[in-house]
């Protein structure tokens, strides 16, 4: 009966063990459920704008790999030329200067970006994180281009006569988005024109706010230096 007993016992402790031993298995997974899960939604949400910016789905569009640097994003935002857009035809209104906020936006310097204010109003698109993929869109139809903007091994490929792929086709160049006001709103900059002949090449930052648990643009910010 002692021997039962001792068995019973031990078979308590272990389990008990498991137990806990289980608990922190669930615990040290969270954080990484929780990054995936954040990484995911800012990627629908350029994902869904990417869509509506297609308008010919049968040819190529490229997308630069490397991204736009995050301080680009800032500078647009701390700039304050911030647009009000209708939700029909996502068109200006008119100009929201109430939507810049120093404090936030500080709050938002210290959390993505590890420069100066100076640095920041200084940035330009290189210096971003790496790397966009074919698994971030639901659109599949894209060329991923490593090639910097400008530099003259991308001038070669792409501006001094057709470019490899025997015609011309869009270019989208993406920063990864940030939150801004305690999540609100989820910011990122984007340039779009045609590679070659170059026309229409124009930078932003897109503003996205969730409203009813989706994700809608309400902003768009247009600095006049930027065509």
């Amino acid at each position: 009966m002692k021997h039962t007993n001792f068995i019973i016992i031990i078979a308590i402790l272990m389990a008990g063990c498991a137990s806990r031993s289980n608990k922190s298995i669930v615990v040290s997974s969270n954080p990484i459920s929780k990054i995936n899960d954040t990484l995911r939604e800012k990627h629908e949400v350029v994902s869904d704008f990417l869509e509506t910016k297609i308008k010919d789905r049968s040819k190529k569009i490229m997308i630069h790999s490397k991204k736009i640097n995050t301080n680009m994003t800032l500078k647009i935002l701390r700039l304050n030329d911030i647009y009000v857009l209708d939700s029909i035809d996502s068109k200006k209104t008119y100009e929201d200067k109430t939507f810049y906020k120093e404090a936030e936006w500080e709050i938002a310097r210290k959390k993505y970006s590890k420069n100066s204010v100076t640095e920041i109003e200084n940035a330009t698109f290189r210096g971003g994180e790496c790397c966009w993929v074919a698994e971030n869109f639901n659109y599949k139809n894209f060329i991923f281009e490593e090639l910097d903007f400008g530099t003259p091994a991308y001038e070669k490929k792409h501006f001094f006569g057709l470019n490899e792929y025997g015609y011309k086709f869009e270019d989208f160049y993406i920063s990864e988005p940030i939150y801004y006001q305690n999540k609100d709103y989820l910011i990122f900059t984007f340039s779009h024109g045609n590679v070659f002949p170059t026309y229409e090449i124009s930078t932003r930052i897109i503003i996205y706010k969730k409203k009813n648990g989706k994700w809608v643009q309400t902003h768009v910010g247009v600095p006049n230096w930027i065509s």
